[in-house]
């Protein structure tokens, strides 16, 4: 519906077009189960049900945006209300013209060539097949424009023969965050395939979009297990002694162990495209999803576990029955003090999106040996890992950071410039003048790719962070301003709002913002966190206690709170409450040093020999050679 300058907006209630047999043929809501009111993010008039923004670049041929951000309207235009050829293929004018003629250059008058995709074949007695043409990367970056979870740096709207040739310098991938991703790489949110499928061995090996489907109808080359037996020998695999399962069953289905589906939208079931092995001990240790409980739900985990054991401890079996002990993901079962070799480890046999994920799982208790690894990453061939590698230098001091991050100003993909940009912009008043002239060129750059989504908040909140780090605090202003416009009730941009009103030391327009989200989003660990801070800040220790430790108790919380939380009980003398809390953190967060350390201290102080005995057994383990734990170890007899 068009609601005016320009917006056009999403309803929830949607048509399902599946057949009647399945369900379909009926009106639904997106998201039934959620109170839709009309502050919520997802109430049809807000932003993200916003078809100019959030819908139409990836489902018209065309498209231009045309947003103004002073009247905050838009005048959008497109070619055609769908995925036309001219979407993949570039402009259709000499194509047509070629036609009427018969006489067709290679390309078919097109400016972009996707008539090649690469061609497999196995070598003698190899149950996998091998690239034997050369790859066709094209086919990735074509899709994955739209079939990604990402942020548009570059106009990609223009001419497709004019665009960049690297997706990395039109998009900045979404990374495997938590958020995103299961911490075995599985799919949580929706993040449109291209992540989860940068993870594969088949993505890693050449394979392509193309290889598996059909580009112009989306459907499979093959039914059943055709698609998959291309490259995996069905001599090998597509028979009960791999699958364990009845031929022709659903358990003997390729997909439905490797590719497990989830369902958005109510009605829209994605399969995973990582091609995992089912994993039931990591799956037991991160809550993730386990394949083999999509049909044995009533057995449970522990049931899968035997059988899986049980499968591999066959010699008969074993060549076909791959433990995933292998995996990367067993990095979670391991304690902090062998991840890094771990992940050293699996390095080179990994893919890059998930060597940038080992390199975020061990900096999250950073030491010198994984900061260094990350320095060292900097000049890694792929964009992904550089990326995740100026990631972790935000743990550094910005006197230090720097150094390591000016020269990725110069990087050839404008994704990771992006980056280094952004963490660059932060650390502005802490940089050497003689810098500043060619950061200069760069934060234009920065700048101008986020004017790009001018109409995101997200965006908007960047270019105020920007504008503060530059000085200008009237223009930041603008910016938050302009933010809740776009998304009023947005809790990240009321918070981030109310933040600069702190930093400019009006207390008044601060806590009318704090009061508000608090209000407005009672369930968000993020915003009931700040608000006990305002209170830290203005002395109100005992209600500053209240409201941490209720941001400890929600779903979204995180560590550090619970780190910040028992610190400020302890501070009004509550040290048995912070052990308390600091005891069900630690269950909902194994292996997590700074609370379990936080944990030997108050248990130190107040004698609590039960609390410490649960620390040092740990820390003794995450940290042995620590002087502090040494000398606790030997007080308490351990």
């Amino acid at each position: 519906m068009d609601t005016g300058n320009g917006h056009m907006q999403a309803f929830n209630i949607s048509w399902d077009t599946r057949p009647e047999t399945k369900g379909g043929q009926r009106w639904f809501h997106l998201q039934p189960n959620e109170p839709i009111t009309s502050e919520h993010p997802f109430f049809w008039q807000r932003h993200f049900q916003n078809w100019n923004s959030r819908c139409a670049e990836c489902h018209t041929t065309g498209y231009e945006k045309n947003y103004q951000v002073e009247t905050n309207s838009y005048a959008t235009q497109f070619a055609e209300a769908t995925v036309g050829c001219e979407s993949c293929h570039g402009p259709a004018a000499l194509h047509y013209t070629q036609a009427r003629s018969d006489k067709f250059d290679n390309n078919k008058g097109f400016t972009q060539s996707l008539a090649k995709p690469p061609v497999w074949g196995f070598a003698p007695k190899d149950p996998i097949a091998n690239l034997v043409s050369d790859g066709n990367n094209q086919y990735m970056q074509q899709c994955a424009d739209c079939h990604s979870r990402r942020f548009p740096i570059a106009d990609k709207t223009q001419n497709v023969s004019k665009r960049p040739a690297d997706y990395h310098d039109v998009n900045t991938l979404r990374l495997m965050s938590s958020d995103l991703y299961f911490d075995d790489g599985q799919i949580k949110d929706e993040v449109f395939v291209m992540g989860s499928f940068l993870q594969s061995k088949m993505a890693k090996a050449g394979v392509t979009c193309s290889n598996c489907h059909n580009p112009h109808t989306g459907r499979l080359k093959f039914s059943g297990n055709q698609t998959c037996t291309q490259c995996h020998s069905a001599a090998s695999y597509d028979l009960p002694e791999h699958h364990q399962h009845k031929v022709d069953t659903s358990g003997a289905q390729c997909v439905n162990c490797h590719m497990p589906a989830r369902t958005y939208m109510q009605v829209d079931d994605r399969r995973d495209h990582s091609f995992v092995i089912p994993n039931a001990e990591v799956s037991a240790a991160i809550d993730s999803p386990n394949a083999c409980l999509n049909c044995h739900q009533t057995e449970g985990l522990a049931w899968v576990t035997t059988q899986l054991a049980r499968w591999r401890s066959s010699k008969a079996k074993s060549s076909l029955l791959h433990a995933p002990t292998d995996h990367w993901s067993n990095i979670h079962l391991l304690p902090d003090a062998e991840q890094l070799s771990f992940a050293k480890q699996k390095w080179q046999e990994t893919s890059p999106i998930v060597a940038a994920k080992l390199l975020e799982i061990i900096n999250r208790q950073p030491s010198q040996a994984s900061v260094s690894l990350a320095i060292e990453q900097l000049n890694s061939e792929q964009p992904l890992i550089r990326r995740a590698a100026i990631d972790v230098l935000r743990n550094l001091p910005p006197n230090q950071g720097y150094q390591y991050l000016y020269p990725m100003l110069k990087d050839p993909l404008k994704s990771v410039r992006f980056h280094a940009t952004s963490l660059l912009a932060s650390w502005l008043s802490q940089m050497p003048d003689t810098l500043l002239p060619e950061l200069a060129f760069a934060l234009n750059e920065y700048k101008t790719s986020l004017l790009l989504t001018a109409d995101f908040p997200t965006s908007q909140l960047s270019l105020a962070q920007l504008a503060l780090a530059t000085g200008d605090a009237s223009s930041a202003q603008k910016h938050f301003e302009q933010a809740l416009i776009i998304a009023p009730n947005l809790p990240v941009a009321m918070l981030s709002f109310a933040d600069f009103w702190r930093q400019t030391n009006n207390q008044t327009k601060e806590l009318a913002l704090l009061e508000k989200a608090r209000v407005l989003h009672p369930d968000f660990a993020d915003v009931l966190h700040q608000y006990g801070l305002y209170w830290v800040r203005n002395k109100e220790y005992y209600k500053a206690a209240e409201w941490l430790v209720k941001a400890t108790e929600l779903a979204d919380s995180q560590p550090y709170y619970a780190y910040v939380a028992a610190t400020a009980l302890d501070s009004i003398k509550r040290t048995s409450q912070a052990i308390d809390l600091l005891s069900a953190a630690n269950q909902r967060w194994p292996q997590q040093t700074d609370l379990l350390y936080s944990l030997a201290i108050y248990a130190d102080k107040t004698k609590d020999k039960a609390a410490i005995k649960i620390s040092l057994a740990k820390l003794q383990v995450l940290i042995p050679n620590n002087p502090q734990v040494q000398q606790w170890l030997q007080k308490y007899g351990q």
